[in-house]
């Protein structure tokens, strides 16, 4: 069994669109979701709001994020490396009195899990095609779970896509080797670990990000790839033929990461969400790259359909920032 684990801070309607997009895309495969959220001020009465819409789901839980200063058996691995204890002294953020459980929650959940699998997404994107793994996939990455990983969001339709990956035995998957080209521009083939739609062997990934700190997604992804590049862990990477996944750069939440996005006010969708409207996206036909700017976002309610958004000229500046590499931004 797949767990999909959504990592979410005040996009309430964006979660819902994308949980929508993976109970309609994710066929034949057994999978349970947990969202793990924060919120702020207003942001709290639109998370209520949709666990009430989903309180029917059983495969479907919520878990907010709790304030706490820190907890040392969270820390216990990672402080058996004493780079790691100067990180964590030197930054502020993991002894900042806003921080909270994020860690020590997500690794409990690992811990207590009975699914086989992982996989982490962020409550910006949304499955647009299609989501079939076979038995095999789920093999390979059984029998070498500290080297192997399936990822949803890259294919041969991605801009960039590298003349090194290889087609699959049954010629329905690719592979590719993350460090073969490790001193080329940084891109989805040469990075080994993202919080977006790549599936892992939970146990495996579980050992990882415990022995690194990190408190919230952003330094969650930047720590632990480069952990994992260090030591030259999961070096084998699968993917579909096709792109499954696409990032939405509506909005950013977090002030760990300077991403462009065409700033659609979280506040504003929130307000929306409340007044019952739900999101809907017009992407192009024809998805060349990981990360998208809608051409045209709606909010729809009771069968009526509002225009909010329509690609502008920042919004194409945006969305040509956003090429196979340079994609990955950290402050």
């Amino acid at each position: 069994m797949l767990l999909i684990v959504i990592f979410s801070y005040n996009r309430a309607m964006q979660l819902d669109f994308l949980i929508k997009s993976i109970l309609r895309r994710f066929i034949d495969i057994e999978y349970n979701i947990i969202v793990l959220y924060h919120a702020s001020q207003d942001h709290k009465i639109g998370y209520e709001r949709l666990i009430e819409n989903y309180y029917s789901f059983q495969k479907i839980a919520f878990v907010e994020r709790r304030p706490r200063m820190f907890n040392i058996i969270s820390y216990y691995k990672t402080f058996c490396c004493i780079k790691n204890v100067k990180r964590y002294f030197k930054y502020s953020y993991f002894k900042n009195k806003a921080s909270d459980n994020f860690k020590e929650l997500l690794e409990s959940l690992l811990e207590k899990s009975n699914c086989e699998f992982v996989m982490f997404s962020t409550d910006d994107g949304f499955f647009y095609r299609d989501v079939k793994i076979s038995s095999e996939i789920f093999s390979m990455i059984r029998s070498n779970p500290f080297q192997t990983s399936y990822r949803l969001y890259v294919g041969e339709n991605l801009l960039g896509f590298p003349d090194y990956v290889k087609l699959g035995r049954n010629k329905d998957y690719y592979y590719w080797n993350y460090y073969e080209n490790e001193n080329k521009p940084l891109n989805h083939w040469t990075f080994p670990f993202a919080v977006d739609g790549t599936i892992y062997y939970t146990k495996s990934i579980k050992d990882f990000i415990q022995r690194v700190p990190y408190h919230n997604p952003v330094t969650l992804e930047a720590y632990v790839v480069e952990y994992i590049i260090e030591l030259r862990k999961l070096r084998l990477g699968l993917s579909p033929r096709k792109s499954c996944l696409i990032c939405t750069k509506l909005n950013r939440v977090s002030t760990c990461s300077n991403n462009p996005t065409i700033n659609i006010d979280p506040d504003f969708l929130n307000s929306k969400y409340l007044d019952g409207y739900v999101l809907e996206l017009q992407i192009l036909d024809t998805v060349d790259n990981a990360n998208v700017v809608p051409n045209k976002v709606f909010l729809t309610k009771d069968g009526h359909k509002h225009l909010i958004y329509e690609i502008d000229e920042y919004g194409k500046i945006v969305q040509g920032a956003l090429g196979p590499e340079g994609t990955k931004f950290y402050v």
